[in-house]
């Protein structure tokens, strides 16, 4: 098939999934928006069809994804932050209606907390020390906050799904709770008295 934006947008799950898997995607140059439209369908197809994927199918559509996630991004669609955002968000879907496991990236949360790691704006540490006066700071550090903050309510969503045998998990547990205890609870917006 060629890659023609308006045809693709109206395949299946499965045939989206063997297009993005096959070499063509690799060449197409569509515009960053319309790479965010294909991940945007992609994403609602196994957010809503999600419990039809067959055990056997999750590699591929966790290959799939990773082409697609780095082809929005080459194009510009999506930054880094928002690409982690997309695979911790989708992970944690994923995940509500199969298992974790280790062979298979979009299934891994670990995979999900590396692409939140390299992404966050902001330490933990710095946050929790700027976060009591977040309305003193500058522009540029109002916006890491703000965008890190934003990664870490995504990142929350993955907390059910966490492995408390292996460390990663445990730490990214960890962090999650500071962020909640010692950052997002400045951030929120303030209730008068009762």
């Amino acid at each position: 098939m060629s890659a023609d934006w308006k045809q693709v947008t109206r395949l299946d799950r499965s045939s989206l999934v063997t297009w993005l898997r096959s070499s063509e995607p690799h060449d197409v140059q569509w515009t960053g928006n319309e790479w965010l439209g294909v991940l945007q369908l992609f994403t609602w197809h196994l957010s809503q069809e999600g419990a039809e994927v067959a055990p056997a199918e999750w590699p591929a559509y966790s290959a799939a994804y990773d082409v697609l996630l780095d082809r929005t991004q080459r194009a510009d669609g999506i930054d880094a932050r928002e690409a982690a955002v997309r695979r911790l968000l989708l992970t944690a879907v994923a995940l509500t209606h199969t298992v974790p496991t280790r062979e298979v990236a979009l299934l891994d949360p670990r995979h999900a907390i590396d692409a939140f790691n390299a992404a966050l704006p902001m330490r933990t540490a710095e946050a929790a020390r700027v976060a009591p006066q977040w309305r003193l700071l500058g522009p540029e550090d109002m916006r890491r906050l703000v965008r890190a903050a934003g990664l870490v309510t995504a990142a929350r969503a993955l907390k059910p799904y966490l492995d408390e045998t292996d460390a990663g998990s445990r730490a990214f547990a960890a962090e999650l709770a500071a962020w909640e205890r010692d950052v997002l609870v400045h951030l929120r917006s303030e209730l008068p008295p009762s």
